[in-house]
């Protein structure tokens, strides 16, 4: 990730830890949805830090 923020490590950690539950209790159909869910979100939220930079830095400027 371009951004440096803790708030969205662990948001990435607590979505890829259910799918790693769902994984282990044999439901993987559902962890399926959740890892493309996760990764489609995390990708999105790449692209529009690439796209809008100054917006990124902003954001992260305010929360700090």
């Amino acid at each position: 990730m371009m951004i440096d923020n803790l708030f969205l490590k662990l948001l990435w950690v607590v979505v890829y830890g259910f799918t790693v539950y769902y994984t282990f209790t044999g439901q993987m159909m559902v962890a399926m949805y959740w890892m493309a869910g996760g990764m489609f979100l995390q990708a999105t939220m790449d692209l529009l830090v690439s796209l809008f930079p100054s917006w990124a830095k902003k954001l992260m400027e305010n929360r700090m």
